[in-house]
């Protein structure tokens, strides 16, 4: 859908991604319940912001090479739109098909061994050999290293199969004209004509510390298993695991020496009861047992609501309701279904827009 100047819906969606305050759970609320055009002209009266401004998003994402998807499209990434805390709108390079493989997240400490280095080239060739997609941060280390082996692979392979090989799919904390670090640019541009570089922040967004952490909850949500190659004990890849664990993704750990530092928390890992990854193939063996996550799965990603919370999740399936509604229709204290609604919208079944509550279903 475009407005009267031309400007598509994508360019209203991602203008309003950028302003400041914009939340991504308020983005996608409003992005679910009208048309980014529509929701642009009610910011205005909260924002200094024009016209212009969308403008020049859409002649920036146009000379950068940025394509957007927002939450609302067709096209929006099946295994993040259900996820609890979903991106509401993704720049990107490449293809979103790379996303129909198979898919391995793997991720570690940003100052590895040279065995962790090796380990996590070996596997990013042979997952590349095998039509399996590996996700990673395109840090420094071991995210940088896995990408490496791919691209290894890839400048061996003939020609005639490079489209039967596993994609490269990078997930960055900054805008994808912001390289970051600036010695991996080469392999940015590899993963983006090769497979996906994906991001949620605009152009000439900054890497700043905080995104992150936001970064990894994507990491994890476009993995079918999540595995650690080195990484310290309170290393930023913990994160990662600790998201994958909340979406029930199983993660899997390279044990290494206990005198190692960077081994520290995939042992932890692995003593908590992570599964040991010793090769390529433990990997292969996870994914052929579990298909949960596949592209044309079912699956459902969310985490299932606790048994006390099913009859205000049941109410809020016929349409939008609010809590005054609930109390009445249910007779439950109102404290006690307010609590049932928090657990339900942390986890992704009900969506709150300005005290009406909505269930968000398949």
């Amino acid at each position: 859908m475009s407005n009267h100047l031309g400007l598509p819906a994508w360019a209203y969606a991602a203008a309003l991604s950028q302003l400041e305050g914009m939340t991504p759970k308020k983005l996608r609320i409003a992005l679910l319940h009208e048309d980014p055009e529509d929701a642009w002209n009610r910011s205005i009266s909260d924002y200094p912001i024009t016209e212009d401004s969308v403008a020049r998003m859409f002649e920036c994402c146009e000379e950068k090479n940025m394509q957007v998807v927002s939450i609302a499209d067709p096209t929006y990434p099946r295994t993040l739109r259900y996820d609890p805390t979903p991106p509401a709108v993704l720049f990107y390079r490449g293809s979103l098909a790379a996303l129909q493989q198979r898919r391995v997240g793997i991720v570690g400490t940003r100052s590895p061994t040279p065995s962790g280095v090796y380990t996590a080239r070996e596997f990013g060739e042979q997952l590349a050999a095998n039509e399996i997609a590996v996700v990673s941060g395109l840090a420094r280390g071991i995210d940088g290293a896995v990408h490496h082996g791919m691209k290894l692979h890839y400048d061996e392979a003939l020609p005639s199969t490079s489209q039967a090989l596993g994609k490269p799919i990078g997930v960055v904390a900054c805008g994808l004209d912001v390289v970051y670090p600036k010695s991996n640019a080469g392999l940015w541009n590899w993963v983006g004509e090769n497979g996906l570089l994906l991001s949620e922040y605009g152009p000439g967004v900054q890497p700043e510390p905080y995104r992150f952490p936001q970064r990894n909850r994507i990491i994890a949500a476009l993995s079918e298993v999540v595995v650690v190659v080195e990484s310290r004990e309170s290393g930023g890849s913990m994160l990662t695991v600790a998201e994958a664990i909340r979406r029930n993704i199983e993660v899997f750990a390279v044990p290494g020496s206990p005198r190692v530092a960077s081994a520290g928390g995939t042992n932890l890992l692995i003593q908590q009861g992570c599964g040991p990854v010793t090769s390529v193939d433990d990997l292969f063996a996870a994914l052929a047992l579990d298909h949960r996550r596949t592209a044309g799965s079912s699956y459902e990603t969310r985490v299932p609501p606790d048994a006390h919370d099913l009859d205000v999740l049941h109410e809020c399936q016929d349409g939008a309701v609010t809590l005054d509604h609930l109390v009445l229709s249910l007779r439950r204290p109102l404290y006690d279904i307010a609590v049932s609604l928090g657990r339900l919208e942390a986890l992704g079944w009900v969506v709150d827009t300005n005290g009406w509550w909505e269930a968000l279903m398949r």
